[in-house]
């Protein structure tokens, strides 16, 4: 037993080092990581000596799924969400639905052999897309805010959807060997899973708010957050829902919630949390899968079908997926028009009841809420009206990932010709990749998509911070008045927080990679100080002239001076 836990520890910190190194050469050089490591795990596993990698399915579905959706559900603005949710419905749902079809469908004319529920598995399997290099990649290159939006918000439902496919499948084969799929009971069963998701989701979300918003240490905050996205998943699985659905629930009821009712030290701590353990499974998940691929080939080598036929279907299918996401773009631009349209006659139709009530009535407020709301909405989809381009980028930004590579090895063992159907679906996964997420980038330059909201943004974050800043100073001025405090002593702390103001709008106007700016000179001016100050308490500290508990207040503010940098230069 003993010799068993080193070793699992072991390959563990091994596997943590080696995706830390991968990851950094891969920035360096520009090729995606998760390429480098299917390449890097197949080497390993050629080694003699190395143990071959089988992990459970359930680690996958249970384990390693619930974060990382949960991680990418924390960072999405539930307003863009809203706004976006005919498109991200459109694409999580129907699209994928009818991705999974068309992929069954042209793999049973090609094997008949495999039977419609495993080849929908597969289908399952391959139809939803993973946005996270997708969107990494957008907001470097400078896609549109909506674009983006639209494919996290995409990345995030897709998976429940395929799931729920890809468990029906599962249980038919499992049930009476392959039998067909009942469309009815299906249908049901997603309706079903969502509804009670929806609900188990945003409870726990409200929850967890709550409960950290009172917790006294940060350890507890911390250990809180870590749980929060398995208690969302396994609560909604117990009541028969989407554990999927139920974690992006949580994570945006969390996100957008956290910003008034968790400290700001606790949600950065949070968010450095979450995303070391992002990059570790993600990253995690391709090694694996590379370590894996040489036994999956040679199970492949030996079944009845030829090694380059199976990877010629699974070239097959990715034409075939592209197909269908591209055929789906022009009904919903046209769509998106046409509820635009309607949209603005809703809108007017609100003003006019508006009218007839009492503006200061409980109605009446609610109405203007209402109203406002929808006006906020029309100008903003507006401004940022999607075109013909948008949709060539979005239907190209359809990368499978991670999702693709955990679900594949979920299929139970009695699937047919299952080693096929788990190169298929590592084929799509990397050719996608390094297809599709290689050309992203050169499409998006080809197409001129890059958006220049400069000016707009200057605008709005001036007016924006102004009129946050002047809610603040009315705050302190209450309180002055209700405790005596000095007027003195306000208006200078008034006179601070407006300096903010007239910075933020200048920092806003340059060029962020220009090193020759006031800005960019500023920044390396204070991080030179930084690294003095922190050279200079160390031999302070070595010689014992001061206290250590003076040393350690030194510290720690040199050490807030230099969180306050990092954090202004990625607002940057």
């Amino acid at each position: 037993m003993h010799g068993v836990t080193t070793e699992v520890t072991l390959v563990v910190v091994i596997g943590i080092l080696i995706i830390g190194a991968v990851a950094t050469i891969a920035n360096r050089i520009g090729v995606a990581a998760p390429l480098l490591l299917v390449v890097l795990g197949a080497g390993i596993s050629l080694v003699p000596g190395v143990p071959g990698i089988e992990v459970p399915p359930e680690v996958f579905l249970t384990i390693i799924l619930p974060p990382l959706l949960y991680t990418a559900a924390l960072k999405v603005p539930a307003v863009d969400f809203r706004r976006n949710l005919r498109v991200i419905g459109y694409l999580s749902v129907f699209l994928v639905a009818v991705s999974a079809l068309a992929v069954a469908l042209v793999l049973q004319s090609l094997w008949p052999v495999v039977g419609f529920a495993a080849a929908l598995a597969l289908g399952a399997v391959v139809a939803p897309p993973d946005a996270v290099a997708a969107t990494a990649l957008g907001k470097r290159l400078g896609l549109p805010p909506r674009v983006v939006t639209i494919l996290e918000g995409e990345g995030l439902i897709n998976d429940a959807t395929a799931l729920v496919l890809l468990s029906t499948a599962v249980a038919a084969i499992t049930r009476i060997g392959n039998s067909d799929i009942e469309v009815g009971p299906l249908l049901g069963d997603f309706a079903l899973a969502v509804v009670v998701a929806l609900v188990v989701g945003a409870l726990v979300g409200a929850a967890t708010v709550r409960i950290r918003q009172y917790a006294s240490d940060r350890a507890i905050d911390t250990a809180i957050s870590l749980a929060t996205p398995f208690l969302s998943f396994l609560a909604a699985e117990s009541l028969h829902g989407s554990g999927i659905v139920a974690v992006v629930i949580t994570g945006l009821v969390i996100g957008n919630r956290s910003q008034v009712r968790i400290r700001a030290t606790r949600r950065a701590q949070e968010s450095a949390t979450w995303s070391t353990f992002s990059l570790v499974v993600e990253n995690g998940v391709f090694l694996t899968m590379g370590m894996q691929l040489p036994a999956v080939l040679s199970a492949v080598d030996e079944g009845e079908r030829h090694l380059v036929g199976v990877v010629l279907v699974g070239l097959l299918l990715c034409l075939v997926l592209l197909v269908v996401r591209f055929a789906s773009m022009p009904p919903l631009l046209w769509w998106l028009r046409r509820t635009a349209k309607h949209r603005r006659r809703d809108h007017e139709r609100l003003g006019q009841r508006l009218e007839q009530v009492d503006t200061e009535s409980k109605r009446g407020t609610k109405l203007r809420r209402a109203h406002d709301m929808r006006g906020h909405d029309i100008v903003a989809l507006a401004d940022q009206r999607l075109g013909w381009r948008d949709m060539l980028a979005i239907g190209w930004a359809g990368m499978r990932g991670v999702v693709t590579v955990a679900a594949v090895q979920t299929l139970p063992a009695e699937t047919p010709m299952r080693a096929e159907l788990v190169l298929i679906a590592f084929v799509v996964a990397i050719v996608t990749l390094l297809v599709q997420g290689g050309t992203l980038a050169w499409l998006v330059r080809l197409l001129h998509l890059t958006h220049d909201g400069s000016e707009r943004h200057r605008r709005e974050l001036d007016e924006l911070l102004g009129e946050t800043i002047e809610a603040g100073i009315d705050a302190m001025q209450r309180e002055a008045e209700a405790t005596g405090i000095d007027a003195a002593l306000v208006e200078a702390a008034g006179e601070r927080m407006r300096s903010r103001r007239a910075w933020a709008a200048h920092v806003a106007e340059v060029d962020p990679d220009d090193a020759t700016t006031d800005v960019a000179q500023i920044a390396r001016l204070r991080h030179l100080a930084v690294d003095a100050e922190r050279i200079w308490l160390d031999q302070v500290r070595k010689s014992g002239r001061f206290d250590s508990a003076t040393v350690g207040v030194v510290q720690r503010i040199i050490d807030r001076e230099e969180v306050g940098l990092q954090a202004d230069e990625d607002e940057h």
